[in-house]
């Protein structure tokens, strides 16, 4: 695998799980000065963000089952809004995982409430793939 692709899979799985911050920095190199073509990076970056998304949620299973309290709490955020908001609207809100700061604990707060996992895998997938589709889009216009 090009290295390039492997850092973007690797950043864009970190981003939406511990790691603060995004990969558009990373996808807008790639478009500028790397030699990959929108349907790769699309791929890689959607496959790489929507695996972390999944593990987000089994942190939050996680948490619900015994580890509250621990470090790992520290790093991901079970806010009460994030719980109040998934369990008014249910896996619909993960759609949304995808935006910065409350998209990781939309995600734990399903693991948590134990929504079904596939419902809110495919929800995190849709939301990501869109955001990756539209952000691709216009840095290749």
């Amino acid at each position: 695998m090009d290295l390039g692709l492997l850092s973007l899979f690797f950043g864009s799985f970190l981003a939406s799980t511990i790691l603060p911050g995004g990969v558009e920095g990373l996808l807008y190199y790639q478009v500028n000065h790397g030699h990959i073509g929108f349907w790769p990076l699309f791929i890689v970056a959607t496959v790489g963000n929507t695996l972390g998304g999944w593990t987000t949620w089994w942190v939050g299973a996680l948490l619900r089952k015994g580890l509250r309290g621990t470090r790992i709490e520290s790093w991901f955020s079970l806010s009460p809004k994030a719980i109040s908001r998934v369990k008014r609207y249910g896996p619909s809100t993960l759609l949304f995982s995808w935006l910065p700061i409350i998209g990781d604990p939309l995600c734990v707060a399903a693991g948590y409430l134990s929504l079904r996992f596939w419902t809110c895998a495919l929800a995190i997938f849709i939301g990501k793939a869109l955001r990756y589709l539209v952000l691709l889009w216009f840095l290749y216009q």
